[in-house]
């Protein structure tokens, strides 16, 4: 974490980065999410206390994945045919 002080406050500027999201595409949805969510916990120095926020960000990043991955194979298949 860095401290940045500016004229008459301090501010924190986390300079940490999430790990890049991995999809494991041979398991469930749910446990994909779930996984993900682990990473964001192992990130967060395992600290408690957020485990609902965690969930739904992954959630969130789970299922935007999917739907870019969906979008690509719709755009490949009317660009082929």
């Amino acid at each position: 974490m860095l401290l940045v002080n500016t004229r008459s406050t301090q501010t924190r500027i986390d300079k940490t980065v999430i790990p890049v999201l991995k999809v494991n595409e041979n398991v469930s949805l749910e446990e994909q999410i779930a996984q993900r969510a682990h990473e964001l916990w192992q990130h967060r120095d395992q600290r408690h206390g957020s485990d609902m926020a965690d969930w739904f960000q992954a959630e969130r990043e789970v299922n935007e994945w999917h739907q870019k991955r969906i979008a690509g194979k719709i755009h490949r298949q009317s660009n082929a045919g």
